[in-house]
């Protein structure tokens, strides 16, 4: 055998699968598609939605962690709850039982429904009541002076 450092082909051990040889076009090609797919990513996870931001000086009942209201963005009428400095939530403002309008008991960090005793936690989890379903609800956040919601088109 000799040691002199050039290359030599090995056959694989029997049973072993025969190894992948990939041509520099093919390689390329591939690697093309992934940066292409990986640039067009961010556009379609933000498509269709799009971020509203909602003044806290016009919002002064959302300035402080357990404060809530209820205002129309977009043809839809939400249920805005701050429940911490950094944190905020965003719901669709009526029971999906019989749509009567809801609450938030910052005391309980739950969304009541007068109407039927409906109880909904922050996540929009139907967890007593009547409603059908949980409630629709929307990404939303602190961001410095403003929160932020992400609503469909």
């Amino acid at each position: 055998m000799s040691n002199c450092g050039c290359s030599r082909r090995v056959s694989p051990p029997p049973g072993a699968p025969a190894p992948v040889q990939v041509s520099r076009r093919g390689f390329l090609g591939t690697l093309g598609a992934l940066l292409l797919a990986a640039a067009a990513w961010p556009r379609r996870a933000r498509a269709g939605k799009k971020w509203v931001a909602v003044p806290l000086a016009k919002a002064p009942k959302l300035r402080q962690a357990g404060g809530s209201m209820v205002t129309r963005i977009r043809g839809k009428e939400l249920l805005l709850v701050r429940d911490g400095e950094s944190s905020a939530h965003a719901f669709e403002a009526k029971c999906p039982h019989e749509l009567c309008d809801l609450n938030y008991a910052p005391e309980s960090q739950k969304i009541e429904c007068p109407c039927h005793a409906g109880l909904f936690d922050l996540t929009g989890k139907v967890l007593e009541g009547p409603p059908p379903r949980p409630l629709e609800t929307y990404p939303a956040i602190v961001d410095g002076d403003r929160i932020l919601l992400n609503l469909p088109g």
